[in-house]
C-alpha cells in the first residue's frame, strides 16, 4: 500500500493506493481511518513515467476520463476535460518531513507565466506595473473552442507582458 498526500490550493488530502488483483483501489485517508474505496484503472497513453508528464486514461467507478499531466515549478498541472488543477503531490515521507520542518519564506523573484497549450489570446487583463493577487485572471486564452483563464500564481507586480489580444501562442511560450 502506498500513501500520497495532495495539495490543491489550501485543501490537503491523503490517499492510500492498493492493488487487488487487476483492480487499483484509491481510498481517502482521514483522521485515523480510511474512507470508502474508489475502483480505478489508471494507465499511460503517451507519457514520460519518470516525470509523470503525458496523457493518461482513467476509469474511476465506471466513468472514463482523459487526464493530461504537466510539470510546473510548484507541482503538477492536471487537465481533466475542461477543468484544470494545480496540484502538489507528496509521498508520505515528504509530507511528514514538511509537517516537522519550518515553513519556507515567501517566494521572491520573477516568474515567467507561459501558455499551458497553444491558442488564441482573447484578452490581456494585466499590464506592466499592475499589482496582482494570487489567483487573479491575467490572460484569457482560447484553445479548442474553450476559453482558459491564466491566473497569477502568487501576489506580485507585472514586470512585462509579451502577448496582445488576438495573438496566437504556442504551448510553453
Amino acid at each position: 500500500m502506498a500513501k500520497y498526500y495532495t495539495r490543491l490550493g489550501e485543501d490537503e488530502r491523503g490517499l492510500s493506493i492498493t492493488s487487488e488483483g487487476a483492480a487499483t483501489l484509491i481510498r481517502p485517508i482521514g483522521d485515523n481511518e480510511e474512507g470508502e474505496a474508489v475502483h480505478a484503472d489508471f494507465a499511460p497513453v503517451i507519457a514520460n513515467l519518470q516525470t509523470g508528464e503525458g496523457v493518461y486514461s482513467l476509469i474511476a467507478d465506471g466513468k472514463s476520463y482523459q487526464v493530461n499531466v504537466e510539470r510546473t515549478d510548484e507541482g503538477l498541472r492536471i487537465l481533466v476535460g475542461r477543468y484544470r488543477f494545480e496540484v502538489e503531490v507528496l509521498t508520505e515521507r515528504e509530507w511528514r518531513l514538511q509537517k516537522v520542518a519550518p515553513r519556507q519564506t515567501a517566494h521572491g523573484g520573477r516568474i515567467a507565466i507561459k501558455a499551458p497549450m497553444p491558442g488564441l489570446v482573447k484578452a490581456v487583463l494585466a499590464a506592466p506595473g499592475d499589482a496582482v493577487a494570487k489567483g487573479q485572471r491575467l490572460v484569457v486564452l482560447e484553445a479548442m473552442k474553450m476559453e482558459n483563464e491564466i491566473m497569477a500564481p502568487r501576489d506580485g507586480v507585472v514586470a512585462e507582458v509579451h502577448v496582445s489580444q488576438g495573438a496566437t501562442v504556442e504551448s510553453g511560450k
